[in-house]
């Protein structure tokens, strides 16, 4: 009997040690949700201080994270930001409902209002991005065919909006940078403080110019508040 209660005792015992000493799966996880929930890009040590661990066992786990495509480290800043697997998940599963989905109506009016070719963008690493959603513009000369197309984010709208990198009135417009003779308007989408995504608008220069150029721009920055508004705050 006496063997059977220590058995017992140890039993009860374990539980609380575990939760005391988390596992490394945990820190791994806590990793993660650190960079994932970031709002913006965190150093080695900014994410080692948030999950309690000195940053050579951070690296070794962040590591781990890149090696699945999870998180990325950009070249540049070596900062840490949420990987393409994670935004794959993140862009098919949002508080239970597809981004791509939820946007569908608003990039329709975007492409009503305005006559031009509306996208949403989602980021795909630290230096590229998809178009996952399109709304044909209504002109007879439109720009199309970009749905699923991935490209480099340097020096484009998508890129600046979903760095959050955007003018006063809330877009930022690029003239030719993926294409000669194409403007794209883009305005970050927001939940919880943190860009999931970019609102685009796409047209041919000679149309998105003056006031034309103004009005797109403020189209631009309404609709991707309205997309922000629509989702809330994410479940806790």
């Amino acid at each position: 009997m006496r063997n059977v209660a220590l058995h017992s005792e140890t039993a009860r015992a374990t539980p609380t040690a575990a939760r005391a000493h988390p596992r490394s799966s945990d820190r791994v996880l806590q990793l993660l949700t650190a960079v994932g929930g970031s709002p913006t890009p965190l150093s080695l040590t900014e994410a080692a201080s948030v999950v309690g661990l000195v940053p050579s066992t951070a690296l070794r786990q962040l590591r781990a994270l890149e090696a699945a495509g999870l998180v990325v480290r950009n070249d540049d800043d070596q900062l840490y930001r949420p990987g393409p697997q994670l935004v794959d998940l993140a862009r098919t599963v949002f508080i239970g409902r597809s981004i791509a989905g939820t946007a569908q109506p608003f990039l329709d009016q975007l492409a009503s209002t305005t006559g031009e070719s509306a996208y949403l963008a989602v980021a795909e690493g630290a230096r590229h991005a998809a178009y996952v959603a399109t709304a044909p513009g209504q002109h007879a000369l439109r720009h199309s065919g970009w749905l699923g197309r991935r490209f480099a984010t340097v020096s484009t709208a998508v890129g600046a909006a979903l760095g959050g990198r955007i003018d006063p009135d809330g877009s930022v417009a690029r003239e030719g940078t993926l294409e000669p003779g194409i403007t794209a308007i883009s305005a970050p989408v927001r939940v919880n403080g943190g860009i999931v995504a970019a609102v685009t608008l796409v047209g041919p220069t000679f149309r998105l110019t003056g006031e034309e150029l103004d009005a797109a721009r403020q189209a631009v920055a309404a609709g991707a508040m309205q997309m922000s508004l629509s989702f809330g705050p994410s479940p806790r």
